[in-house]
């Protein structure tokens, strides 16, 4: 069979592609090559295929379809009748018939399978347009038939007539507007000053691409601001635009960059020329990227593909998989995602080979094992000292070359080559030969770090090769040198690994697997396993993983790109699928929110994103340091953290915790604010009407008490900390009296020095904890006791079994009981003393407090 390629035998032909097919109008079945041509009459010999309006032919060109939609032109999904295929091989065609069916496969998008000049394009396009806004192709694979699509216009409130979609209710939609085609878009208006690294650029950096040994050119690069940042860090890197920097040449270069350029091209052919222009550059890959419809939905007039904005400028957005398709087809090679609206296509080979190796290398044990090397204690003075003692001080002497030669070993898991290590001549040099070099290290050392390390590259490999397996479109013919060196030590041939691959990726797809490598992950320290088997661990953790649940997420890699990118990442055992969320300042704060949550199927290779801000409040993320290891920075101070918020009652962090509200309006109760990595009492002042506990505010202990209602002094608190302790007074004592026996009436609260001085009868400031925290004109506490206090009655109780329930369930600091009918004193401070005075009438009639025991105070019984 002629080799396939599917641009040369379409070109010039609208098309659809999907599923690897593409698909396009009869009317343009003039157009193709003879090759399919040929193919098509042989179909056509079908009474059924004669009625057909869409021809459908796989990737490699082996397959054929021709499709019977009824009435295509005038219905705005067309129902599939009849399909006819034929293999490129046979002259055997295959019929079916859909006109029996009550749910036949329907039709979307009709305007892409059309000749360019058709007529209904824009009306079509313009449906399309609408459908895409209302959010009704979300999720697609599940609108491909008619009773589901149906289903989906109904419970989101649409129908659709006359190529027009209409609300239900009746409401109005507001039109679309469509704007003639026209040669003044501004697209220079689309770039950006910039004082920090595009996207792109940063996952180049991230995946060490930056580091000096390569060239990067910049295709399209605006205001050059990535060529500024690139060359003041001493990279080589150069950059051309049409519009700011036209007559700079276009180098080729081992990177070049394509960063949101074709997305803002109105014309097809010159965002064709781009890529090819782009590509053509490089000597290693392509970084392509565009912005994503669901990142950045922006609204405008309908033009061409994509819209025209406010600004004048075009916007195409692309879906990831829409993307990935198109540089697949004009560049007719594999485009390997790393990240949302990103890939890179690689030219060369081998360095496809070695990025992808390297994407599933776990870096960090060999410096692990490095760290674990004891410092060699000097020798001790001694007339003949011991062979071990020769030994040490000889590694000490050439510690760096040692240890750097060491480092190596351990990071390729078996003994490196001459050629792998770049002093290798200062080895031969001290040892007189390569081996011997090796051999002294490995005296030196032990083999224990050596057989962890070789065990650690060894499922690196291995999940490298599963995943060659899962990636069956990337096809290579030979192995670079580094990669069979590593075949032969670690599996003794390339079959072999290939072998070992298949049956890791395969142990992947199992769900009882993927949940019992989810427990022993959770029960190693990695992660957080929640109550329904789901894992959700930092992305930092994820090479230390099982290799099972390694490859379960490289799956999604190939997908969605470098999931590392997120903060967060969680394996859902149960629903093959893989959640990445990405947080404000994940590292540095106590309490995240989330930004970005990403949902990728593994089953169906698609993802949902979600963004939060402004349709979504953006969750807290609790606990954080469940879903971290104890070298993550800060994890001392976030451990403690979660402590303290864990003992809070009125705090619930269970399953995702309370919304963002009520945990700020919680703490707003509480009188408890972030500060940091630390849960401190707020040091501002809040407003009287503010909530003080459940059923108060700051007022009600303010303006309570017959003094302060006759002179009508403010007596306002001055200080941040004695509204801090009325918060905790009313949450920790009031409350829970309230929750039991129902209201109270609060007959004296907070008392400041002005209102003391108009208080009748006997009070002690200096030891009734009314004054709270108030400073006196020396500027020293009133009441040393700190605390705040108040008196209350609950009507119709006996106020001593209200102050019998308080002792025993409650964390009072002092209680004054005054009688069954009188107004009861209850502090709470720092003391927590626990003591209990009855005032109990002397015979002249005044109060004598006396002090009793918890036991004794409930041992008495109500009169």
């Amino acid at each position: 069979m002629e080799n396939f390629k599917g641009e040369h035998h379409l070109h010039g032909i609208n098309f659809k592609y999907v599923g690897g097919f593409f698909y396009f109008h009869i009317s343009q079945a003039h157009l193709v090559t003879n090759f399919f041509r040929a193919i098509i009459e042989r179909a056509f010999f079908c009474i059924e295929a004669q009625k057909s309006t869409i021809i459908k032919i796989n990737s490699d060109g082996s397959l054929l379809s021709l499709l019977a939609y009824e009435n295509f032109n005038s219905h705005e999904f067309p129902e599939l009748q009849h399909s006819t295929s034929i293999k490129n091989n046979s002259s055997k065609t295959i019929s079916k018939n859909y006109t029996t069916t009550s749910n036949p496969p329907i039709l979307h998008r009709k305007e892409l399978l059309l000749p360019p000049d058709h007529p209904d394009i824009p009306k079509f396009a313009a449906l399309t347009k609408q459908l895409e806004d209302a959010g009704l192709f979300k999720d697609s694979r599940k609108i491909g038939y008619k009773k589901q699509w149906e289903e989906r216009l109904r419970n989101a409130g649409y129908k659709v007539v006359d190529h027009q979609l209409v609300r239900l209710d009746g409401s109005e939609i507001a039109p679309l507007q469509t704007v003639e085609p026209t040669s003044n878009v501004e697209r220079h208006r689309t770039a950006l000053t910039r004082y920090a690294l595009s996207k792109p650029m940063q996952l180049l950096a991230k995946h060490d691409f930056l580091e000096g040994k390569h060239t990067i050119f910049d295709y399209g690069c605006g205001k050059g601001s990535d060529v500024d940042i690139l060359r003041q860090n001493n990279l080589t890197a150069n950059g051309w635009d049409p519009h700011f920097c036209p007559e700079n040449p276009k180098h080729s270069a081992d990177v070049v960059n394509l960063g949101f350029v074709i997305n803002v091209i109105e014309d097809k052919d010159e965002r064709l020329a781009a890529v090819l222009g782009a590509y053509q550059l490089c000597t290693q890959f392509l970084c392509a990227a565009v912005m994503l419809g669901e990142q950045s939905p922006e609204r405008g007039r309908l033009f061409r593909d994509g819209v025209l904005t406010s600004r004048n400028t075009f916007q195409r957005y692309y879906s990831q998989e829409e993307f990935r398709e198109y540089l697949r087809r004009v560049l007719d090679e594999d485009p390997v995602a790393v990240g949302p609206g990103v890939f890179f296509v690689f030219k060369d080979k081998d360095a496809e080979q070695a990025f992808l190796e390297r994407r599933y290398r776990n870096r960090s044990t060999a410096n692990r094992l490095i760290n674990q090397i004891p410092k060699q204690p000097k020798a001790p003075k001694a007339t003949r000292p011991t062979k071990t003692e020769k030994e040490q001080a000889f590694y000490q002497q050439h510690a760096d070359l040692l240890d750097a030669l060491w480092l190596s070993w351990l990071e390729l898991g078996r003994p490196p080559q001459e050629d792998e290590f770049p002093q290798v001549a200062a080895v031969k040099d001290l040892f007189g030969t390569w081996q011997r070099g090796l051999n002294f290290l490995q005296r030196f050392h032990g083999t224990e770090a050596l057989k962890f390390a070789f065990e650690s590259r060894r499922d690196d490999l291995t999940v490298y090769f599963a995943m060659r397996r899962f990636d069956q479109q990337r096809v290579y013919r030979h192995l670079p040198e580094s990669l069979k060196r590593d075949v032969k030590a670690f599996f003794t041939s390339y079959p072999l690994a290939q072998t070992e691959g298949e049956r890791l990726l395969f142990s992947a797809g199992n769900p009882a697997l993927i949940r019992q490598m989810c427990h022993q992950a959770a029960a190693s320290g990695y992660g957080y396993l929640d109550t329904e088997g789901s894992l959700t661990f930092h992305t930092s953790q994820v090479v230390l993983l099982p290799p099972i649940l390694r490859v379960y997420i490289g799956c999604a890699t190939q997908v969605f790109g470098d999931v590392t990118s997120a903060d967060l990442l969680k394996i859902h055992a149960e629903s093959g699928k893989l959640s990445l969320m990405k947080y404000d300042d994940f590292e540095e704060l106590a309490l995240p929110r989330l930004l970005e949550r990403i949902k990728i199927s593994l089953v169906n290779q698609r993802f949902d994103y979600y963004k939060y801000g402004e349709t979504f409040t953006p969750p807290y993320l609790y606990l954080k340091a469940r879903f971290l290891t104890a070298d993550y920075p800060h994890y001392a101070e976030q451990l403690a953290f979660d402590q303290v918020l864990s003992a809070i009652p009125e705090l619930n962090l269970d399953a995702y915790g309370m919304s963002p509200e009520q945990f700020d309006a919680a703490l707003q109760r509480l009188r408890l604010e972030v500060n940091g990595f630390t849960l401190q009492t707020a040091s501002t002042l809040p407003k009287l009407d503010d909530p003080c506990g459940q059923y108060h505010t700051f007022r009600h202990f303010i303006e309570c008490g017959a003094t302060q209602a006759k002179t009508g002094l403010p007596n306002l608190p001055k200080q941040a900390a004695t509204y801090n302790a009325l918060a905790v007074l009313a949450t920790q004592v009031l409350d829970p009296v309230m929750d039991y026996f129902g209201g109270i009436q609060l007959t004296y609260g907070f008392c400041s020095p002005e209102l003391a001085k108009h208080i009748n009868g006997s009070i002690d400031p200096k030891r009734d904890q009314h004054a709270a925290h108030e400073l006196n004109t020396r500027g020293n506490l009133i009441c040393e006791r700190k605390g705040a206090a108040c008196d209350f009655i609950v009507p119709d109780e006996n106020m001593l079994e209200v102050a019998q329930w308080i002792v025993q369930n409650t964390p009072f600091d002092r209680l004054y009981f005054y009688g069954n009918t009188k107004p009861l004193h209850v502090s709470y401070g720092e003391e927590h003393s626990r003591v209990i005075v009855l005032m109990l009438a002397g015979k002249s009639g005044r109060l004598i407090p006396k002090v009793v025991t918890a036991e004794a105070f409930n041992r008495i019984t109500p009169a």
